[in-house]
């Protein structure tokens, strides 16, 4: 004699299990995004600063100050919760027009590729990594 089951409820229950896993990736991929900008800012050559007051953390690659080397900060979507609907994206960015020349290794003070190496420390990349340079 076959027996049937029927389960009530199981495709909001995943839905909710995925809300939570969302938020929860955010969160993490949040807190690593912060600790890698914590070190950049430390490992960034200084000369006047500017370079190293320069980074700032968007959910827009677009979000920082100008190229004449304003501060750095912390664009005010991240001062939200993280969403439980998608995975964010999230851009650690620098608007100094020279810091380029900085990460191929113009100061003494830092090696070539600090900002990749930094990043590197925080994020498991598969596949190749790049600068942006905008």
């Amino acid at each position: 004699m076959p027996v049937a089951v029927k389960l009530k409820g199981v495709e909001q229950e995943f839905a909710k299990k995925d809300r939570e896993l969302t938020k929860f990736v955010n969160t993490s991929m949040r807190a690593r995004a912060f600790q890698a900008l914590g070190e950049l800012k430390r490992v960034t050559p200084v000369d006047t600063g500017r370079a190293r007051n320069s980074w700032s953390i968007s959910k827009s690659g677009s979000y920082f100050r100008s190229s004449l080397g304003g501060v750095g900060s912390i664009s005010p979507e991240l001062l939200q919760p993280p969403s439980s609907l998608k995975i964010e994206s999230l851009y650690v960015t620098n608007g100094v027009n020279y810091i380029d020349k900085l990460n191929a290794g113009s100061s003494q003070q830092a090696p070539s590729r600090f900002i990749e190496s930094t990043v590197l420390r925080y994020f498991d990349i598969e596949g190749l990594v790049y600068l942006e340079v905008t």
